[in-house]
């Protein structure tokens, strides 16, 4: 993985970025008021010059312009960080997914580096552990003992979630697991008759 496509790296870059923006914006600002403000500095009614009186005599200057600055700045690392934290989202809800049920959809981030290779793993895992539940594919085949291990762990699952529904006294639910679990088990017979078969 290249050093500089890491988490750390990204948020660095995007701090010093807002940092820049913030402070050529907080420029900009500068110059428009001071601009605006000897063009209107003669008209002591005019609401502007009002505003700018009070804004110096009450806040101040530096006050001010530090306000604004650390807004600006909040505001660009939120919106720039938000790939970031939407990426860390998308991987939380599918090891989340992984860990309930045993299978999720693909993993899709936008980021590279880690977050990337994070979510390449856990897509690839997941084409390694259940790419269709009850058919032993080529995958699976090529990984028997990969193989053996998920069904091995599905059935446990679901015997497991059995038990807990019979602390319920939900029957349906317990009946729909008992199911679940009858069919890995018939899944897992006929790939092990595969692989008799084939050795």
């Amino acid at each position: 993985m290249h050093k500089l496509r890491t988490v750390r790296i990204h948020y660095l870059y995007i701090f010093i970025g807002s940092a820049l923006l913030s402070a050529a914006f907080l420029f900009a600002v500068q110059r428009a008021v001071a601009l605006l403000y000897s063009h209107y500095s003669g008209q002591s009614g005019v609401f502007f010059v009002r505003l700018i009186h009070w804004v110096i005599n009450h806040i101040g200057t530096i006050p001010s312009a530090i306000i604004l600055f650390v807004l600006f700045f909040s505001g660009l690392f939120i919106l720039r960080s938000q790939k970031i934290a939407d990426d860390l989202h998308a991987v939380l809800i599918g090891t989340l997914e992984l860990a309930d049920k045993g299978v999720t959809k693909e993993i899709k981030v936008l980021s590279g580096g880690e977050l990337g290779q994070i979510a390449a793993n856990l897509n690839r895992m997941q084409r390694i552990e259940v790419p269709n539940r009850g058919v032993a594919t080529e995958t699976m085949q090529d990984t028997p003992a990969v193989a053996l291990l998920i069904r091995t762990r599905a059935i446990l699952r679901a015997l497991r979630e059995v038990e807990e529904a019979d602390n319920t006294d939900d029957g349906m639910e317990a009946q729909a697991l008992l199911e679940a679990a009858s069919v890995e088990a018939r899944s897992m017979e006929r790939f092990l008759e595969n692989l008799i078969i084939e050795s």
